[in-house]
């Protein structure tokens, strides 16, 4: 399997008159010699290893769950949105985010969803976040310090630490699925991108997988699907000609053996939730001031154990707690 067209994107590179690389803002990639030439010796794919990926990845189980239990869809949606504003403020890496949310849908999905603890899947959201960041990261925050952004529950490190040993097991320690970044890392390295080209074009993705993950919807996809889709919008983004945006479409589809049908659907639904948002930013802009980047700005409460709740150590917003904090900080 081969890539048998060069294709050139003019907006991805900016070179001076110098003849040197020149990294610009981030409207620009590449212009004057955007993409290397691919020529088809150079991009013969390694078809184990795309074959390994394929095999390997999975549809997520929890769509039909979420869609039954609106609960749950909302626990859910409210955690994964806490896990990114986490992810945001500690500069986790996005391949962070996406494991702590695959560890997260499993967990879930693997357990009974309990109403009369709503504080369970914000624990579960903890201990995925604190797994994620222990497998990606070089370094991880005290257990504690991940519990920034507005967290509705706090809980004691020990408390995290019995729920992480808890996903552990039900997840079988398996906790290196294949993502849809695992794909766009590889179709990169095929398309022998490197240096600013290829880390403009991943942080394009990235931004764009993290602004759509937490819509439920996107469980129905398979990763390869999800890519193909990101990419596709990337591409799009940049203003890439008609032409060689379909024929590099046609090349990702026969490749990767990917239903066109489920592409066109998943590019449908990034438009429409990255419209929403942009609305939404807008929206924000004229109604919020600066949020607190200081943990002491959003935390403002006791770390207190309640073991009256099944042993599980969790605290929730109070004024007398907020009060006691507030002396407390002055």
């Amino acid at each position: 399997m081969a890539f048998n067209s060069p294709f050139v994107i003019d907006s991805l590179y900016c070179s001076e008159d110098t003849g040197e690389d020149h990294f610009v803002e981030e409207s620009c990639f590449y212009k004057s010699n955007p993409f290397p030439i691919l020529l088809e010796q150079d991009l013969l794919w390694e078809d184990d290893e795309l074959s390994s990926l394929l095999s390997k990845e999975e549809q997520s189980q929890m769509y039909n769950c979420l869609q039954t239990n609106g609960n749950l869809a909302v626990a859910r949606f409210n955690a994964v949105d806490w896990m990114l504003k986490v992810t945001a403020h500690h500069s986790f890496s996005a391949l962070t985010a996406v494991l702590a949310v695959n560890y997260l849908d499993r967990f879930l999905f693997s357990l009974p969803f309990q109403t009369d603890k709503p504080w369970m899947t914000q624990l579960g959201a903890v201990a995925c976040l604190s797994l994620a960041a222990k497998v990606e990261e070089t370094q991880v925050p005290l257990l504690l310090d991940l519990q920034v952004e507005e967290s509705k529950y706090y809980f004691e490190a020990k408390t995290i630490q019995r729920m992480e040993i808890l996903v552990l097991s039900t997840l079988q320690w398996k906790m290196n699925p294949i993502t849809p970044i695992s794909f766009l890392h590889y179709i990169a390295r095929r398309l022998g991108l490197k240096g600013h080209v290829c880390w403009e074009f991943l942080r394009r993705c990235d931004q764009i997988l993290l602004s759509v993950i937490s819509d439920s919807r996107f469980l129905c996809y398979l990763p390869s699907a999800m890519a193909t889709a990101i990419m596709l919008q990337v591409m799009d983004s940049v203003e890439l000609e008609p032409n060689l945006r379909v024929q590099f479409q046609n090349q990702l589809l026969d490749n990767l053996g990917i239903n066109k049908d489920k592409v066109d659907e998943s590019c449908k639904l990034i438009i429409e939730l990255t419209k929403t948002r942009e609305e939404g930013n807008q929206s924000k802009k004229r109604r919020f001031k600066c949020i607190p980047e200081s943990p002491n700005g959003v935390i403002d409460l006791l770390f207190i154990s309640n073991e009256s709740n099944d042993s599980w150590g969790v605290s929730s917003p109070d004024p007398v707690s907020k009060k006691i904090k507030t002396q407390l900080l002055h």
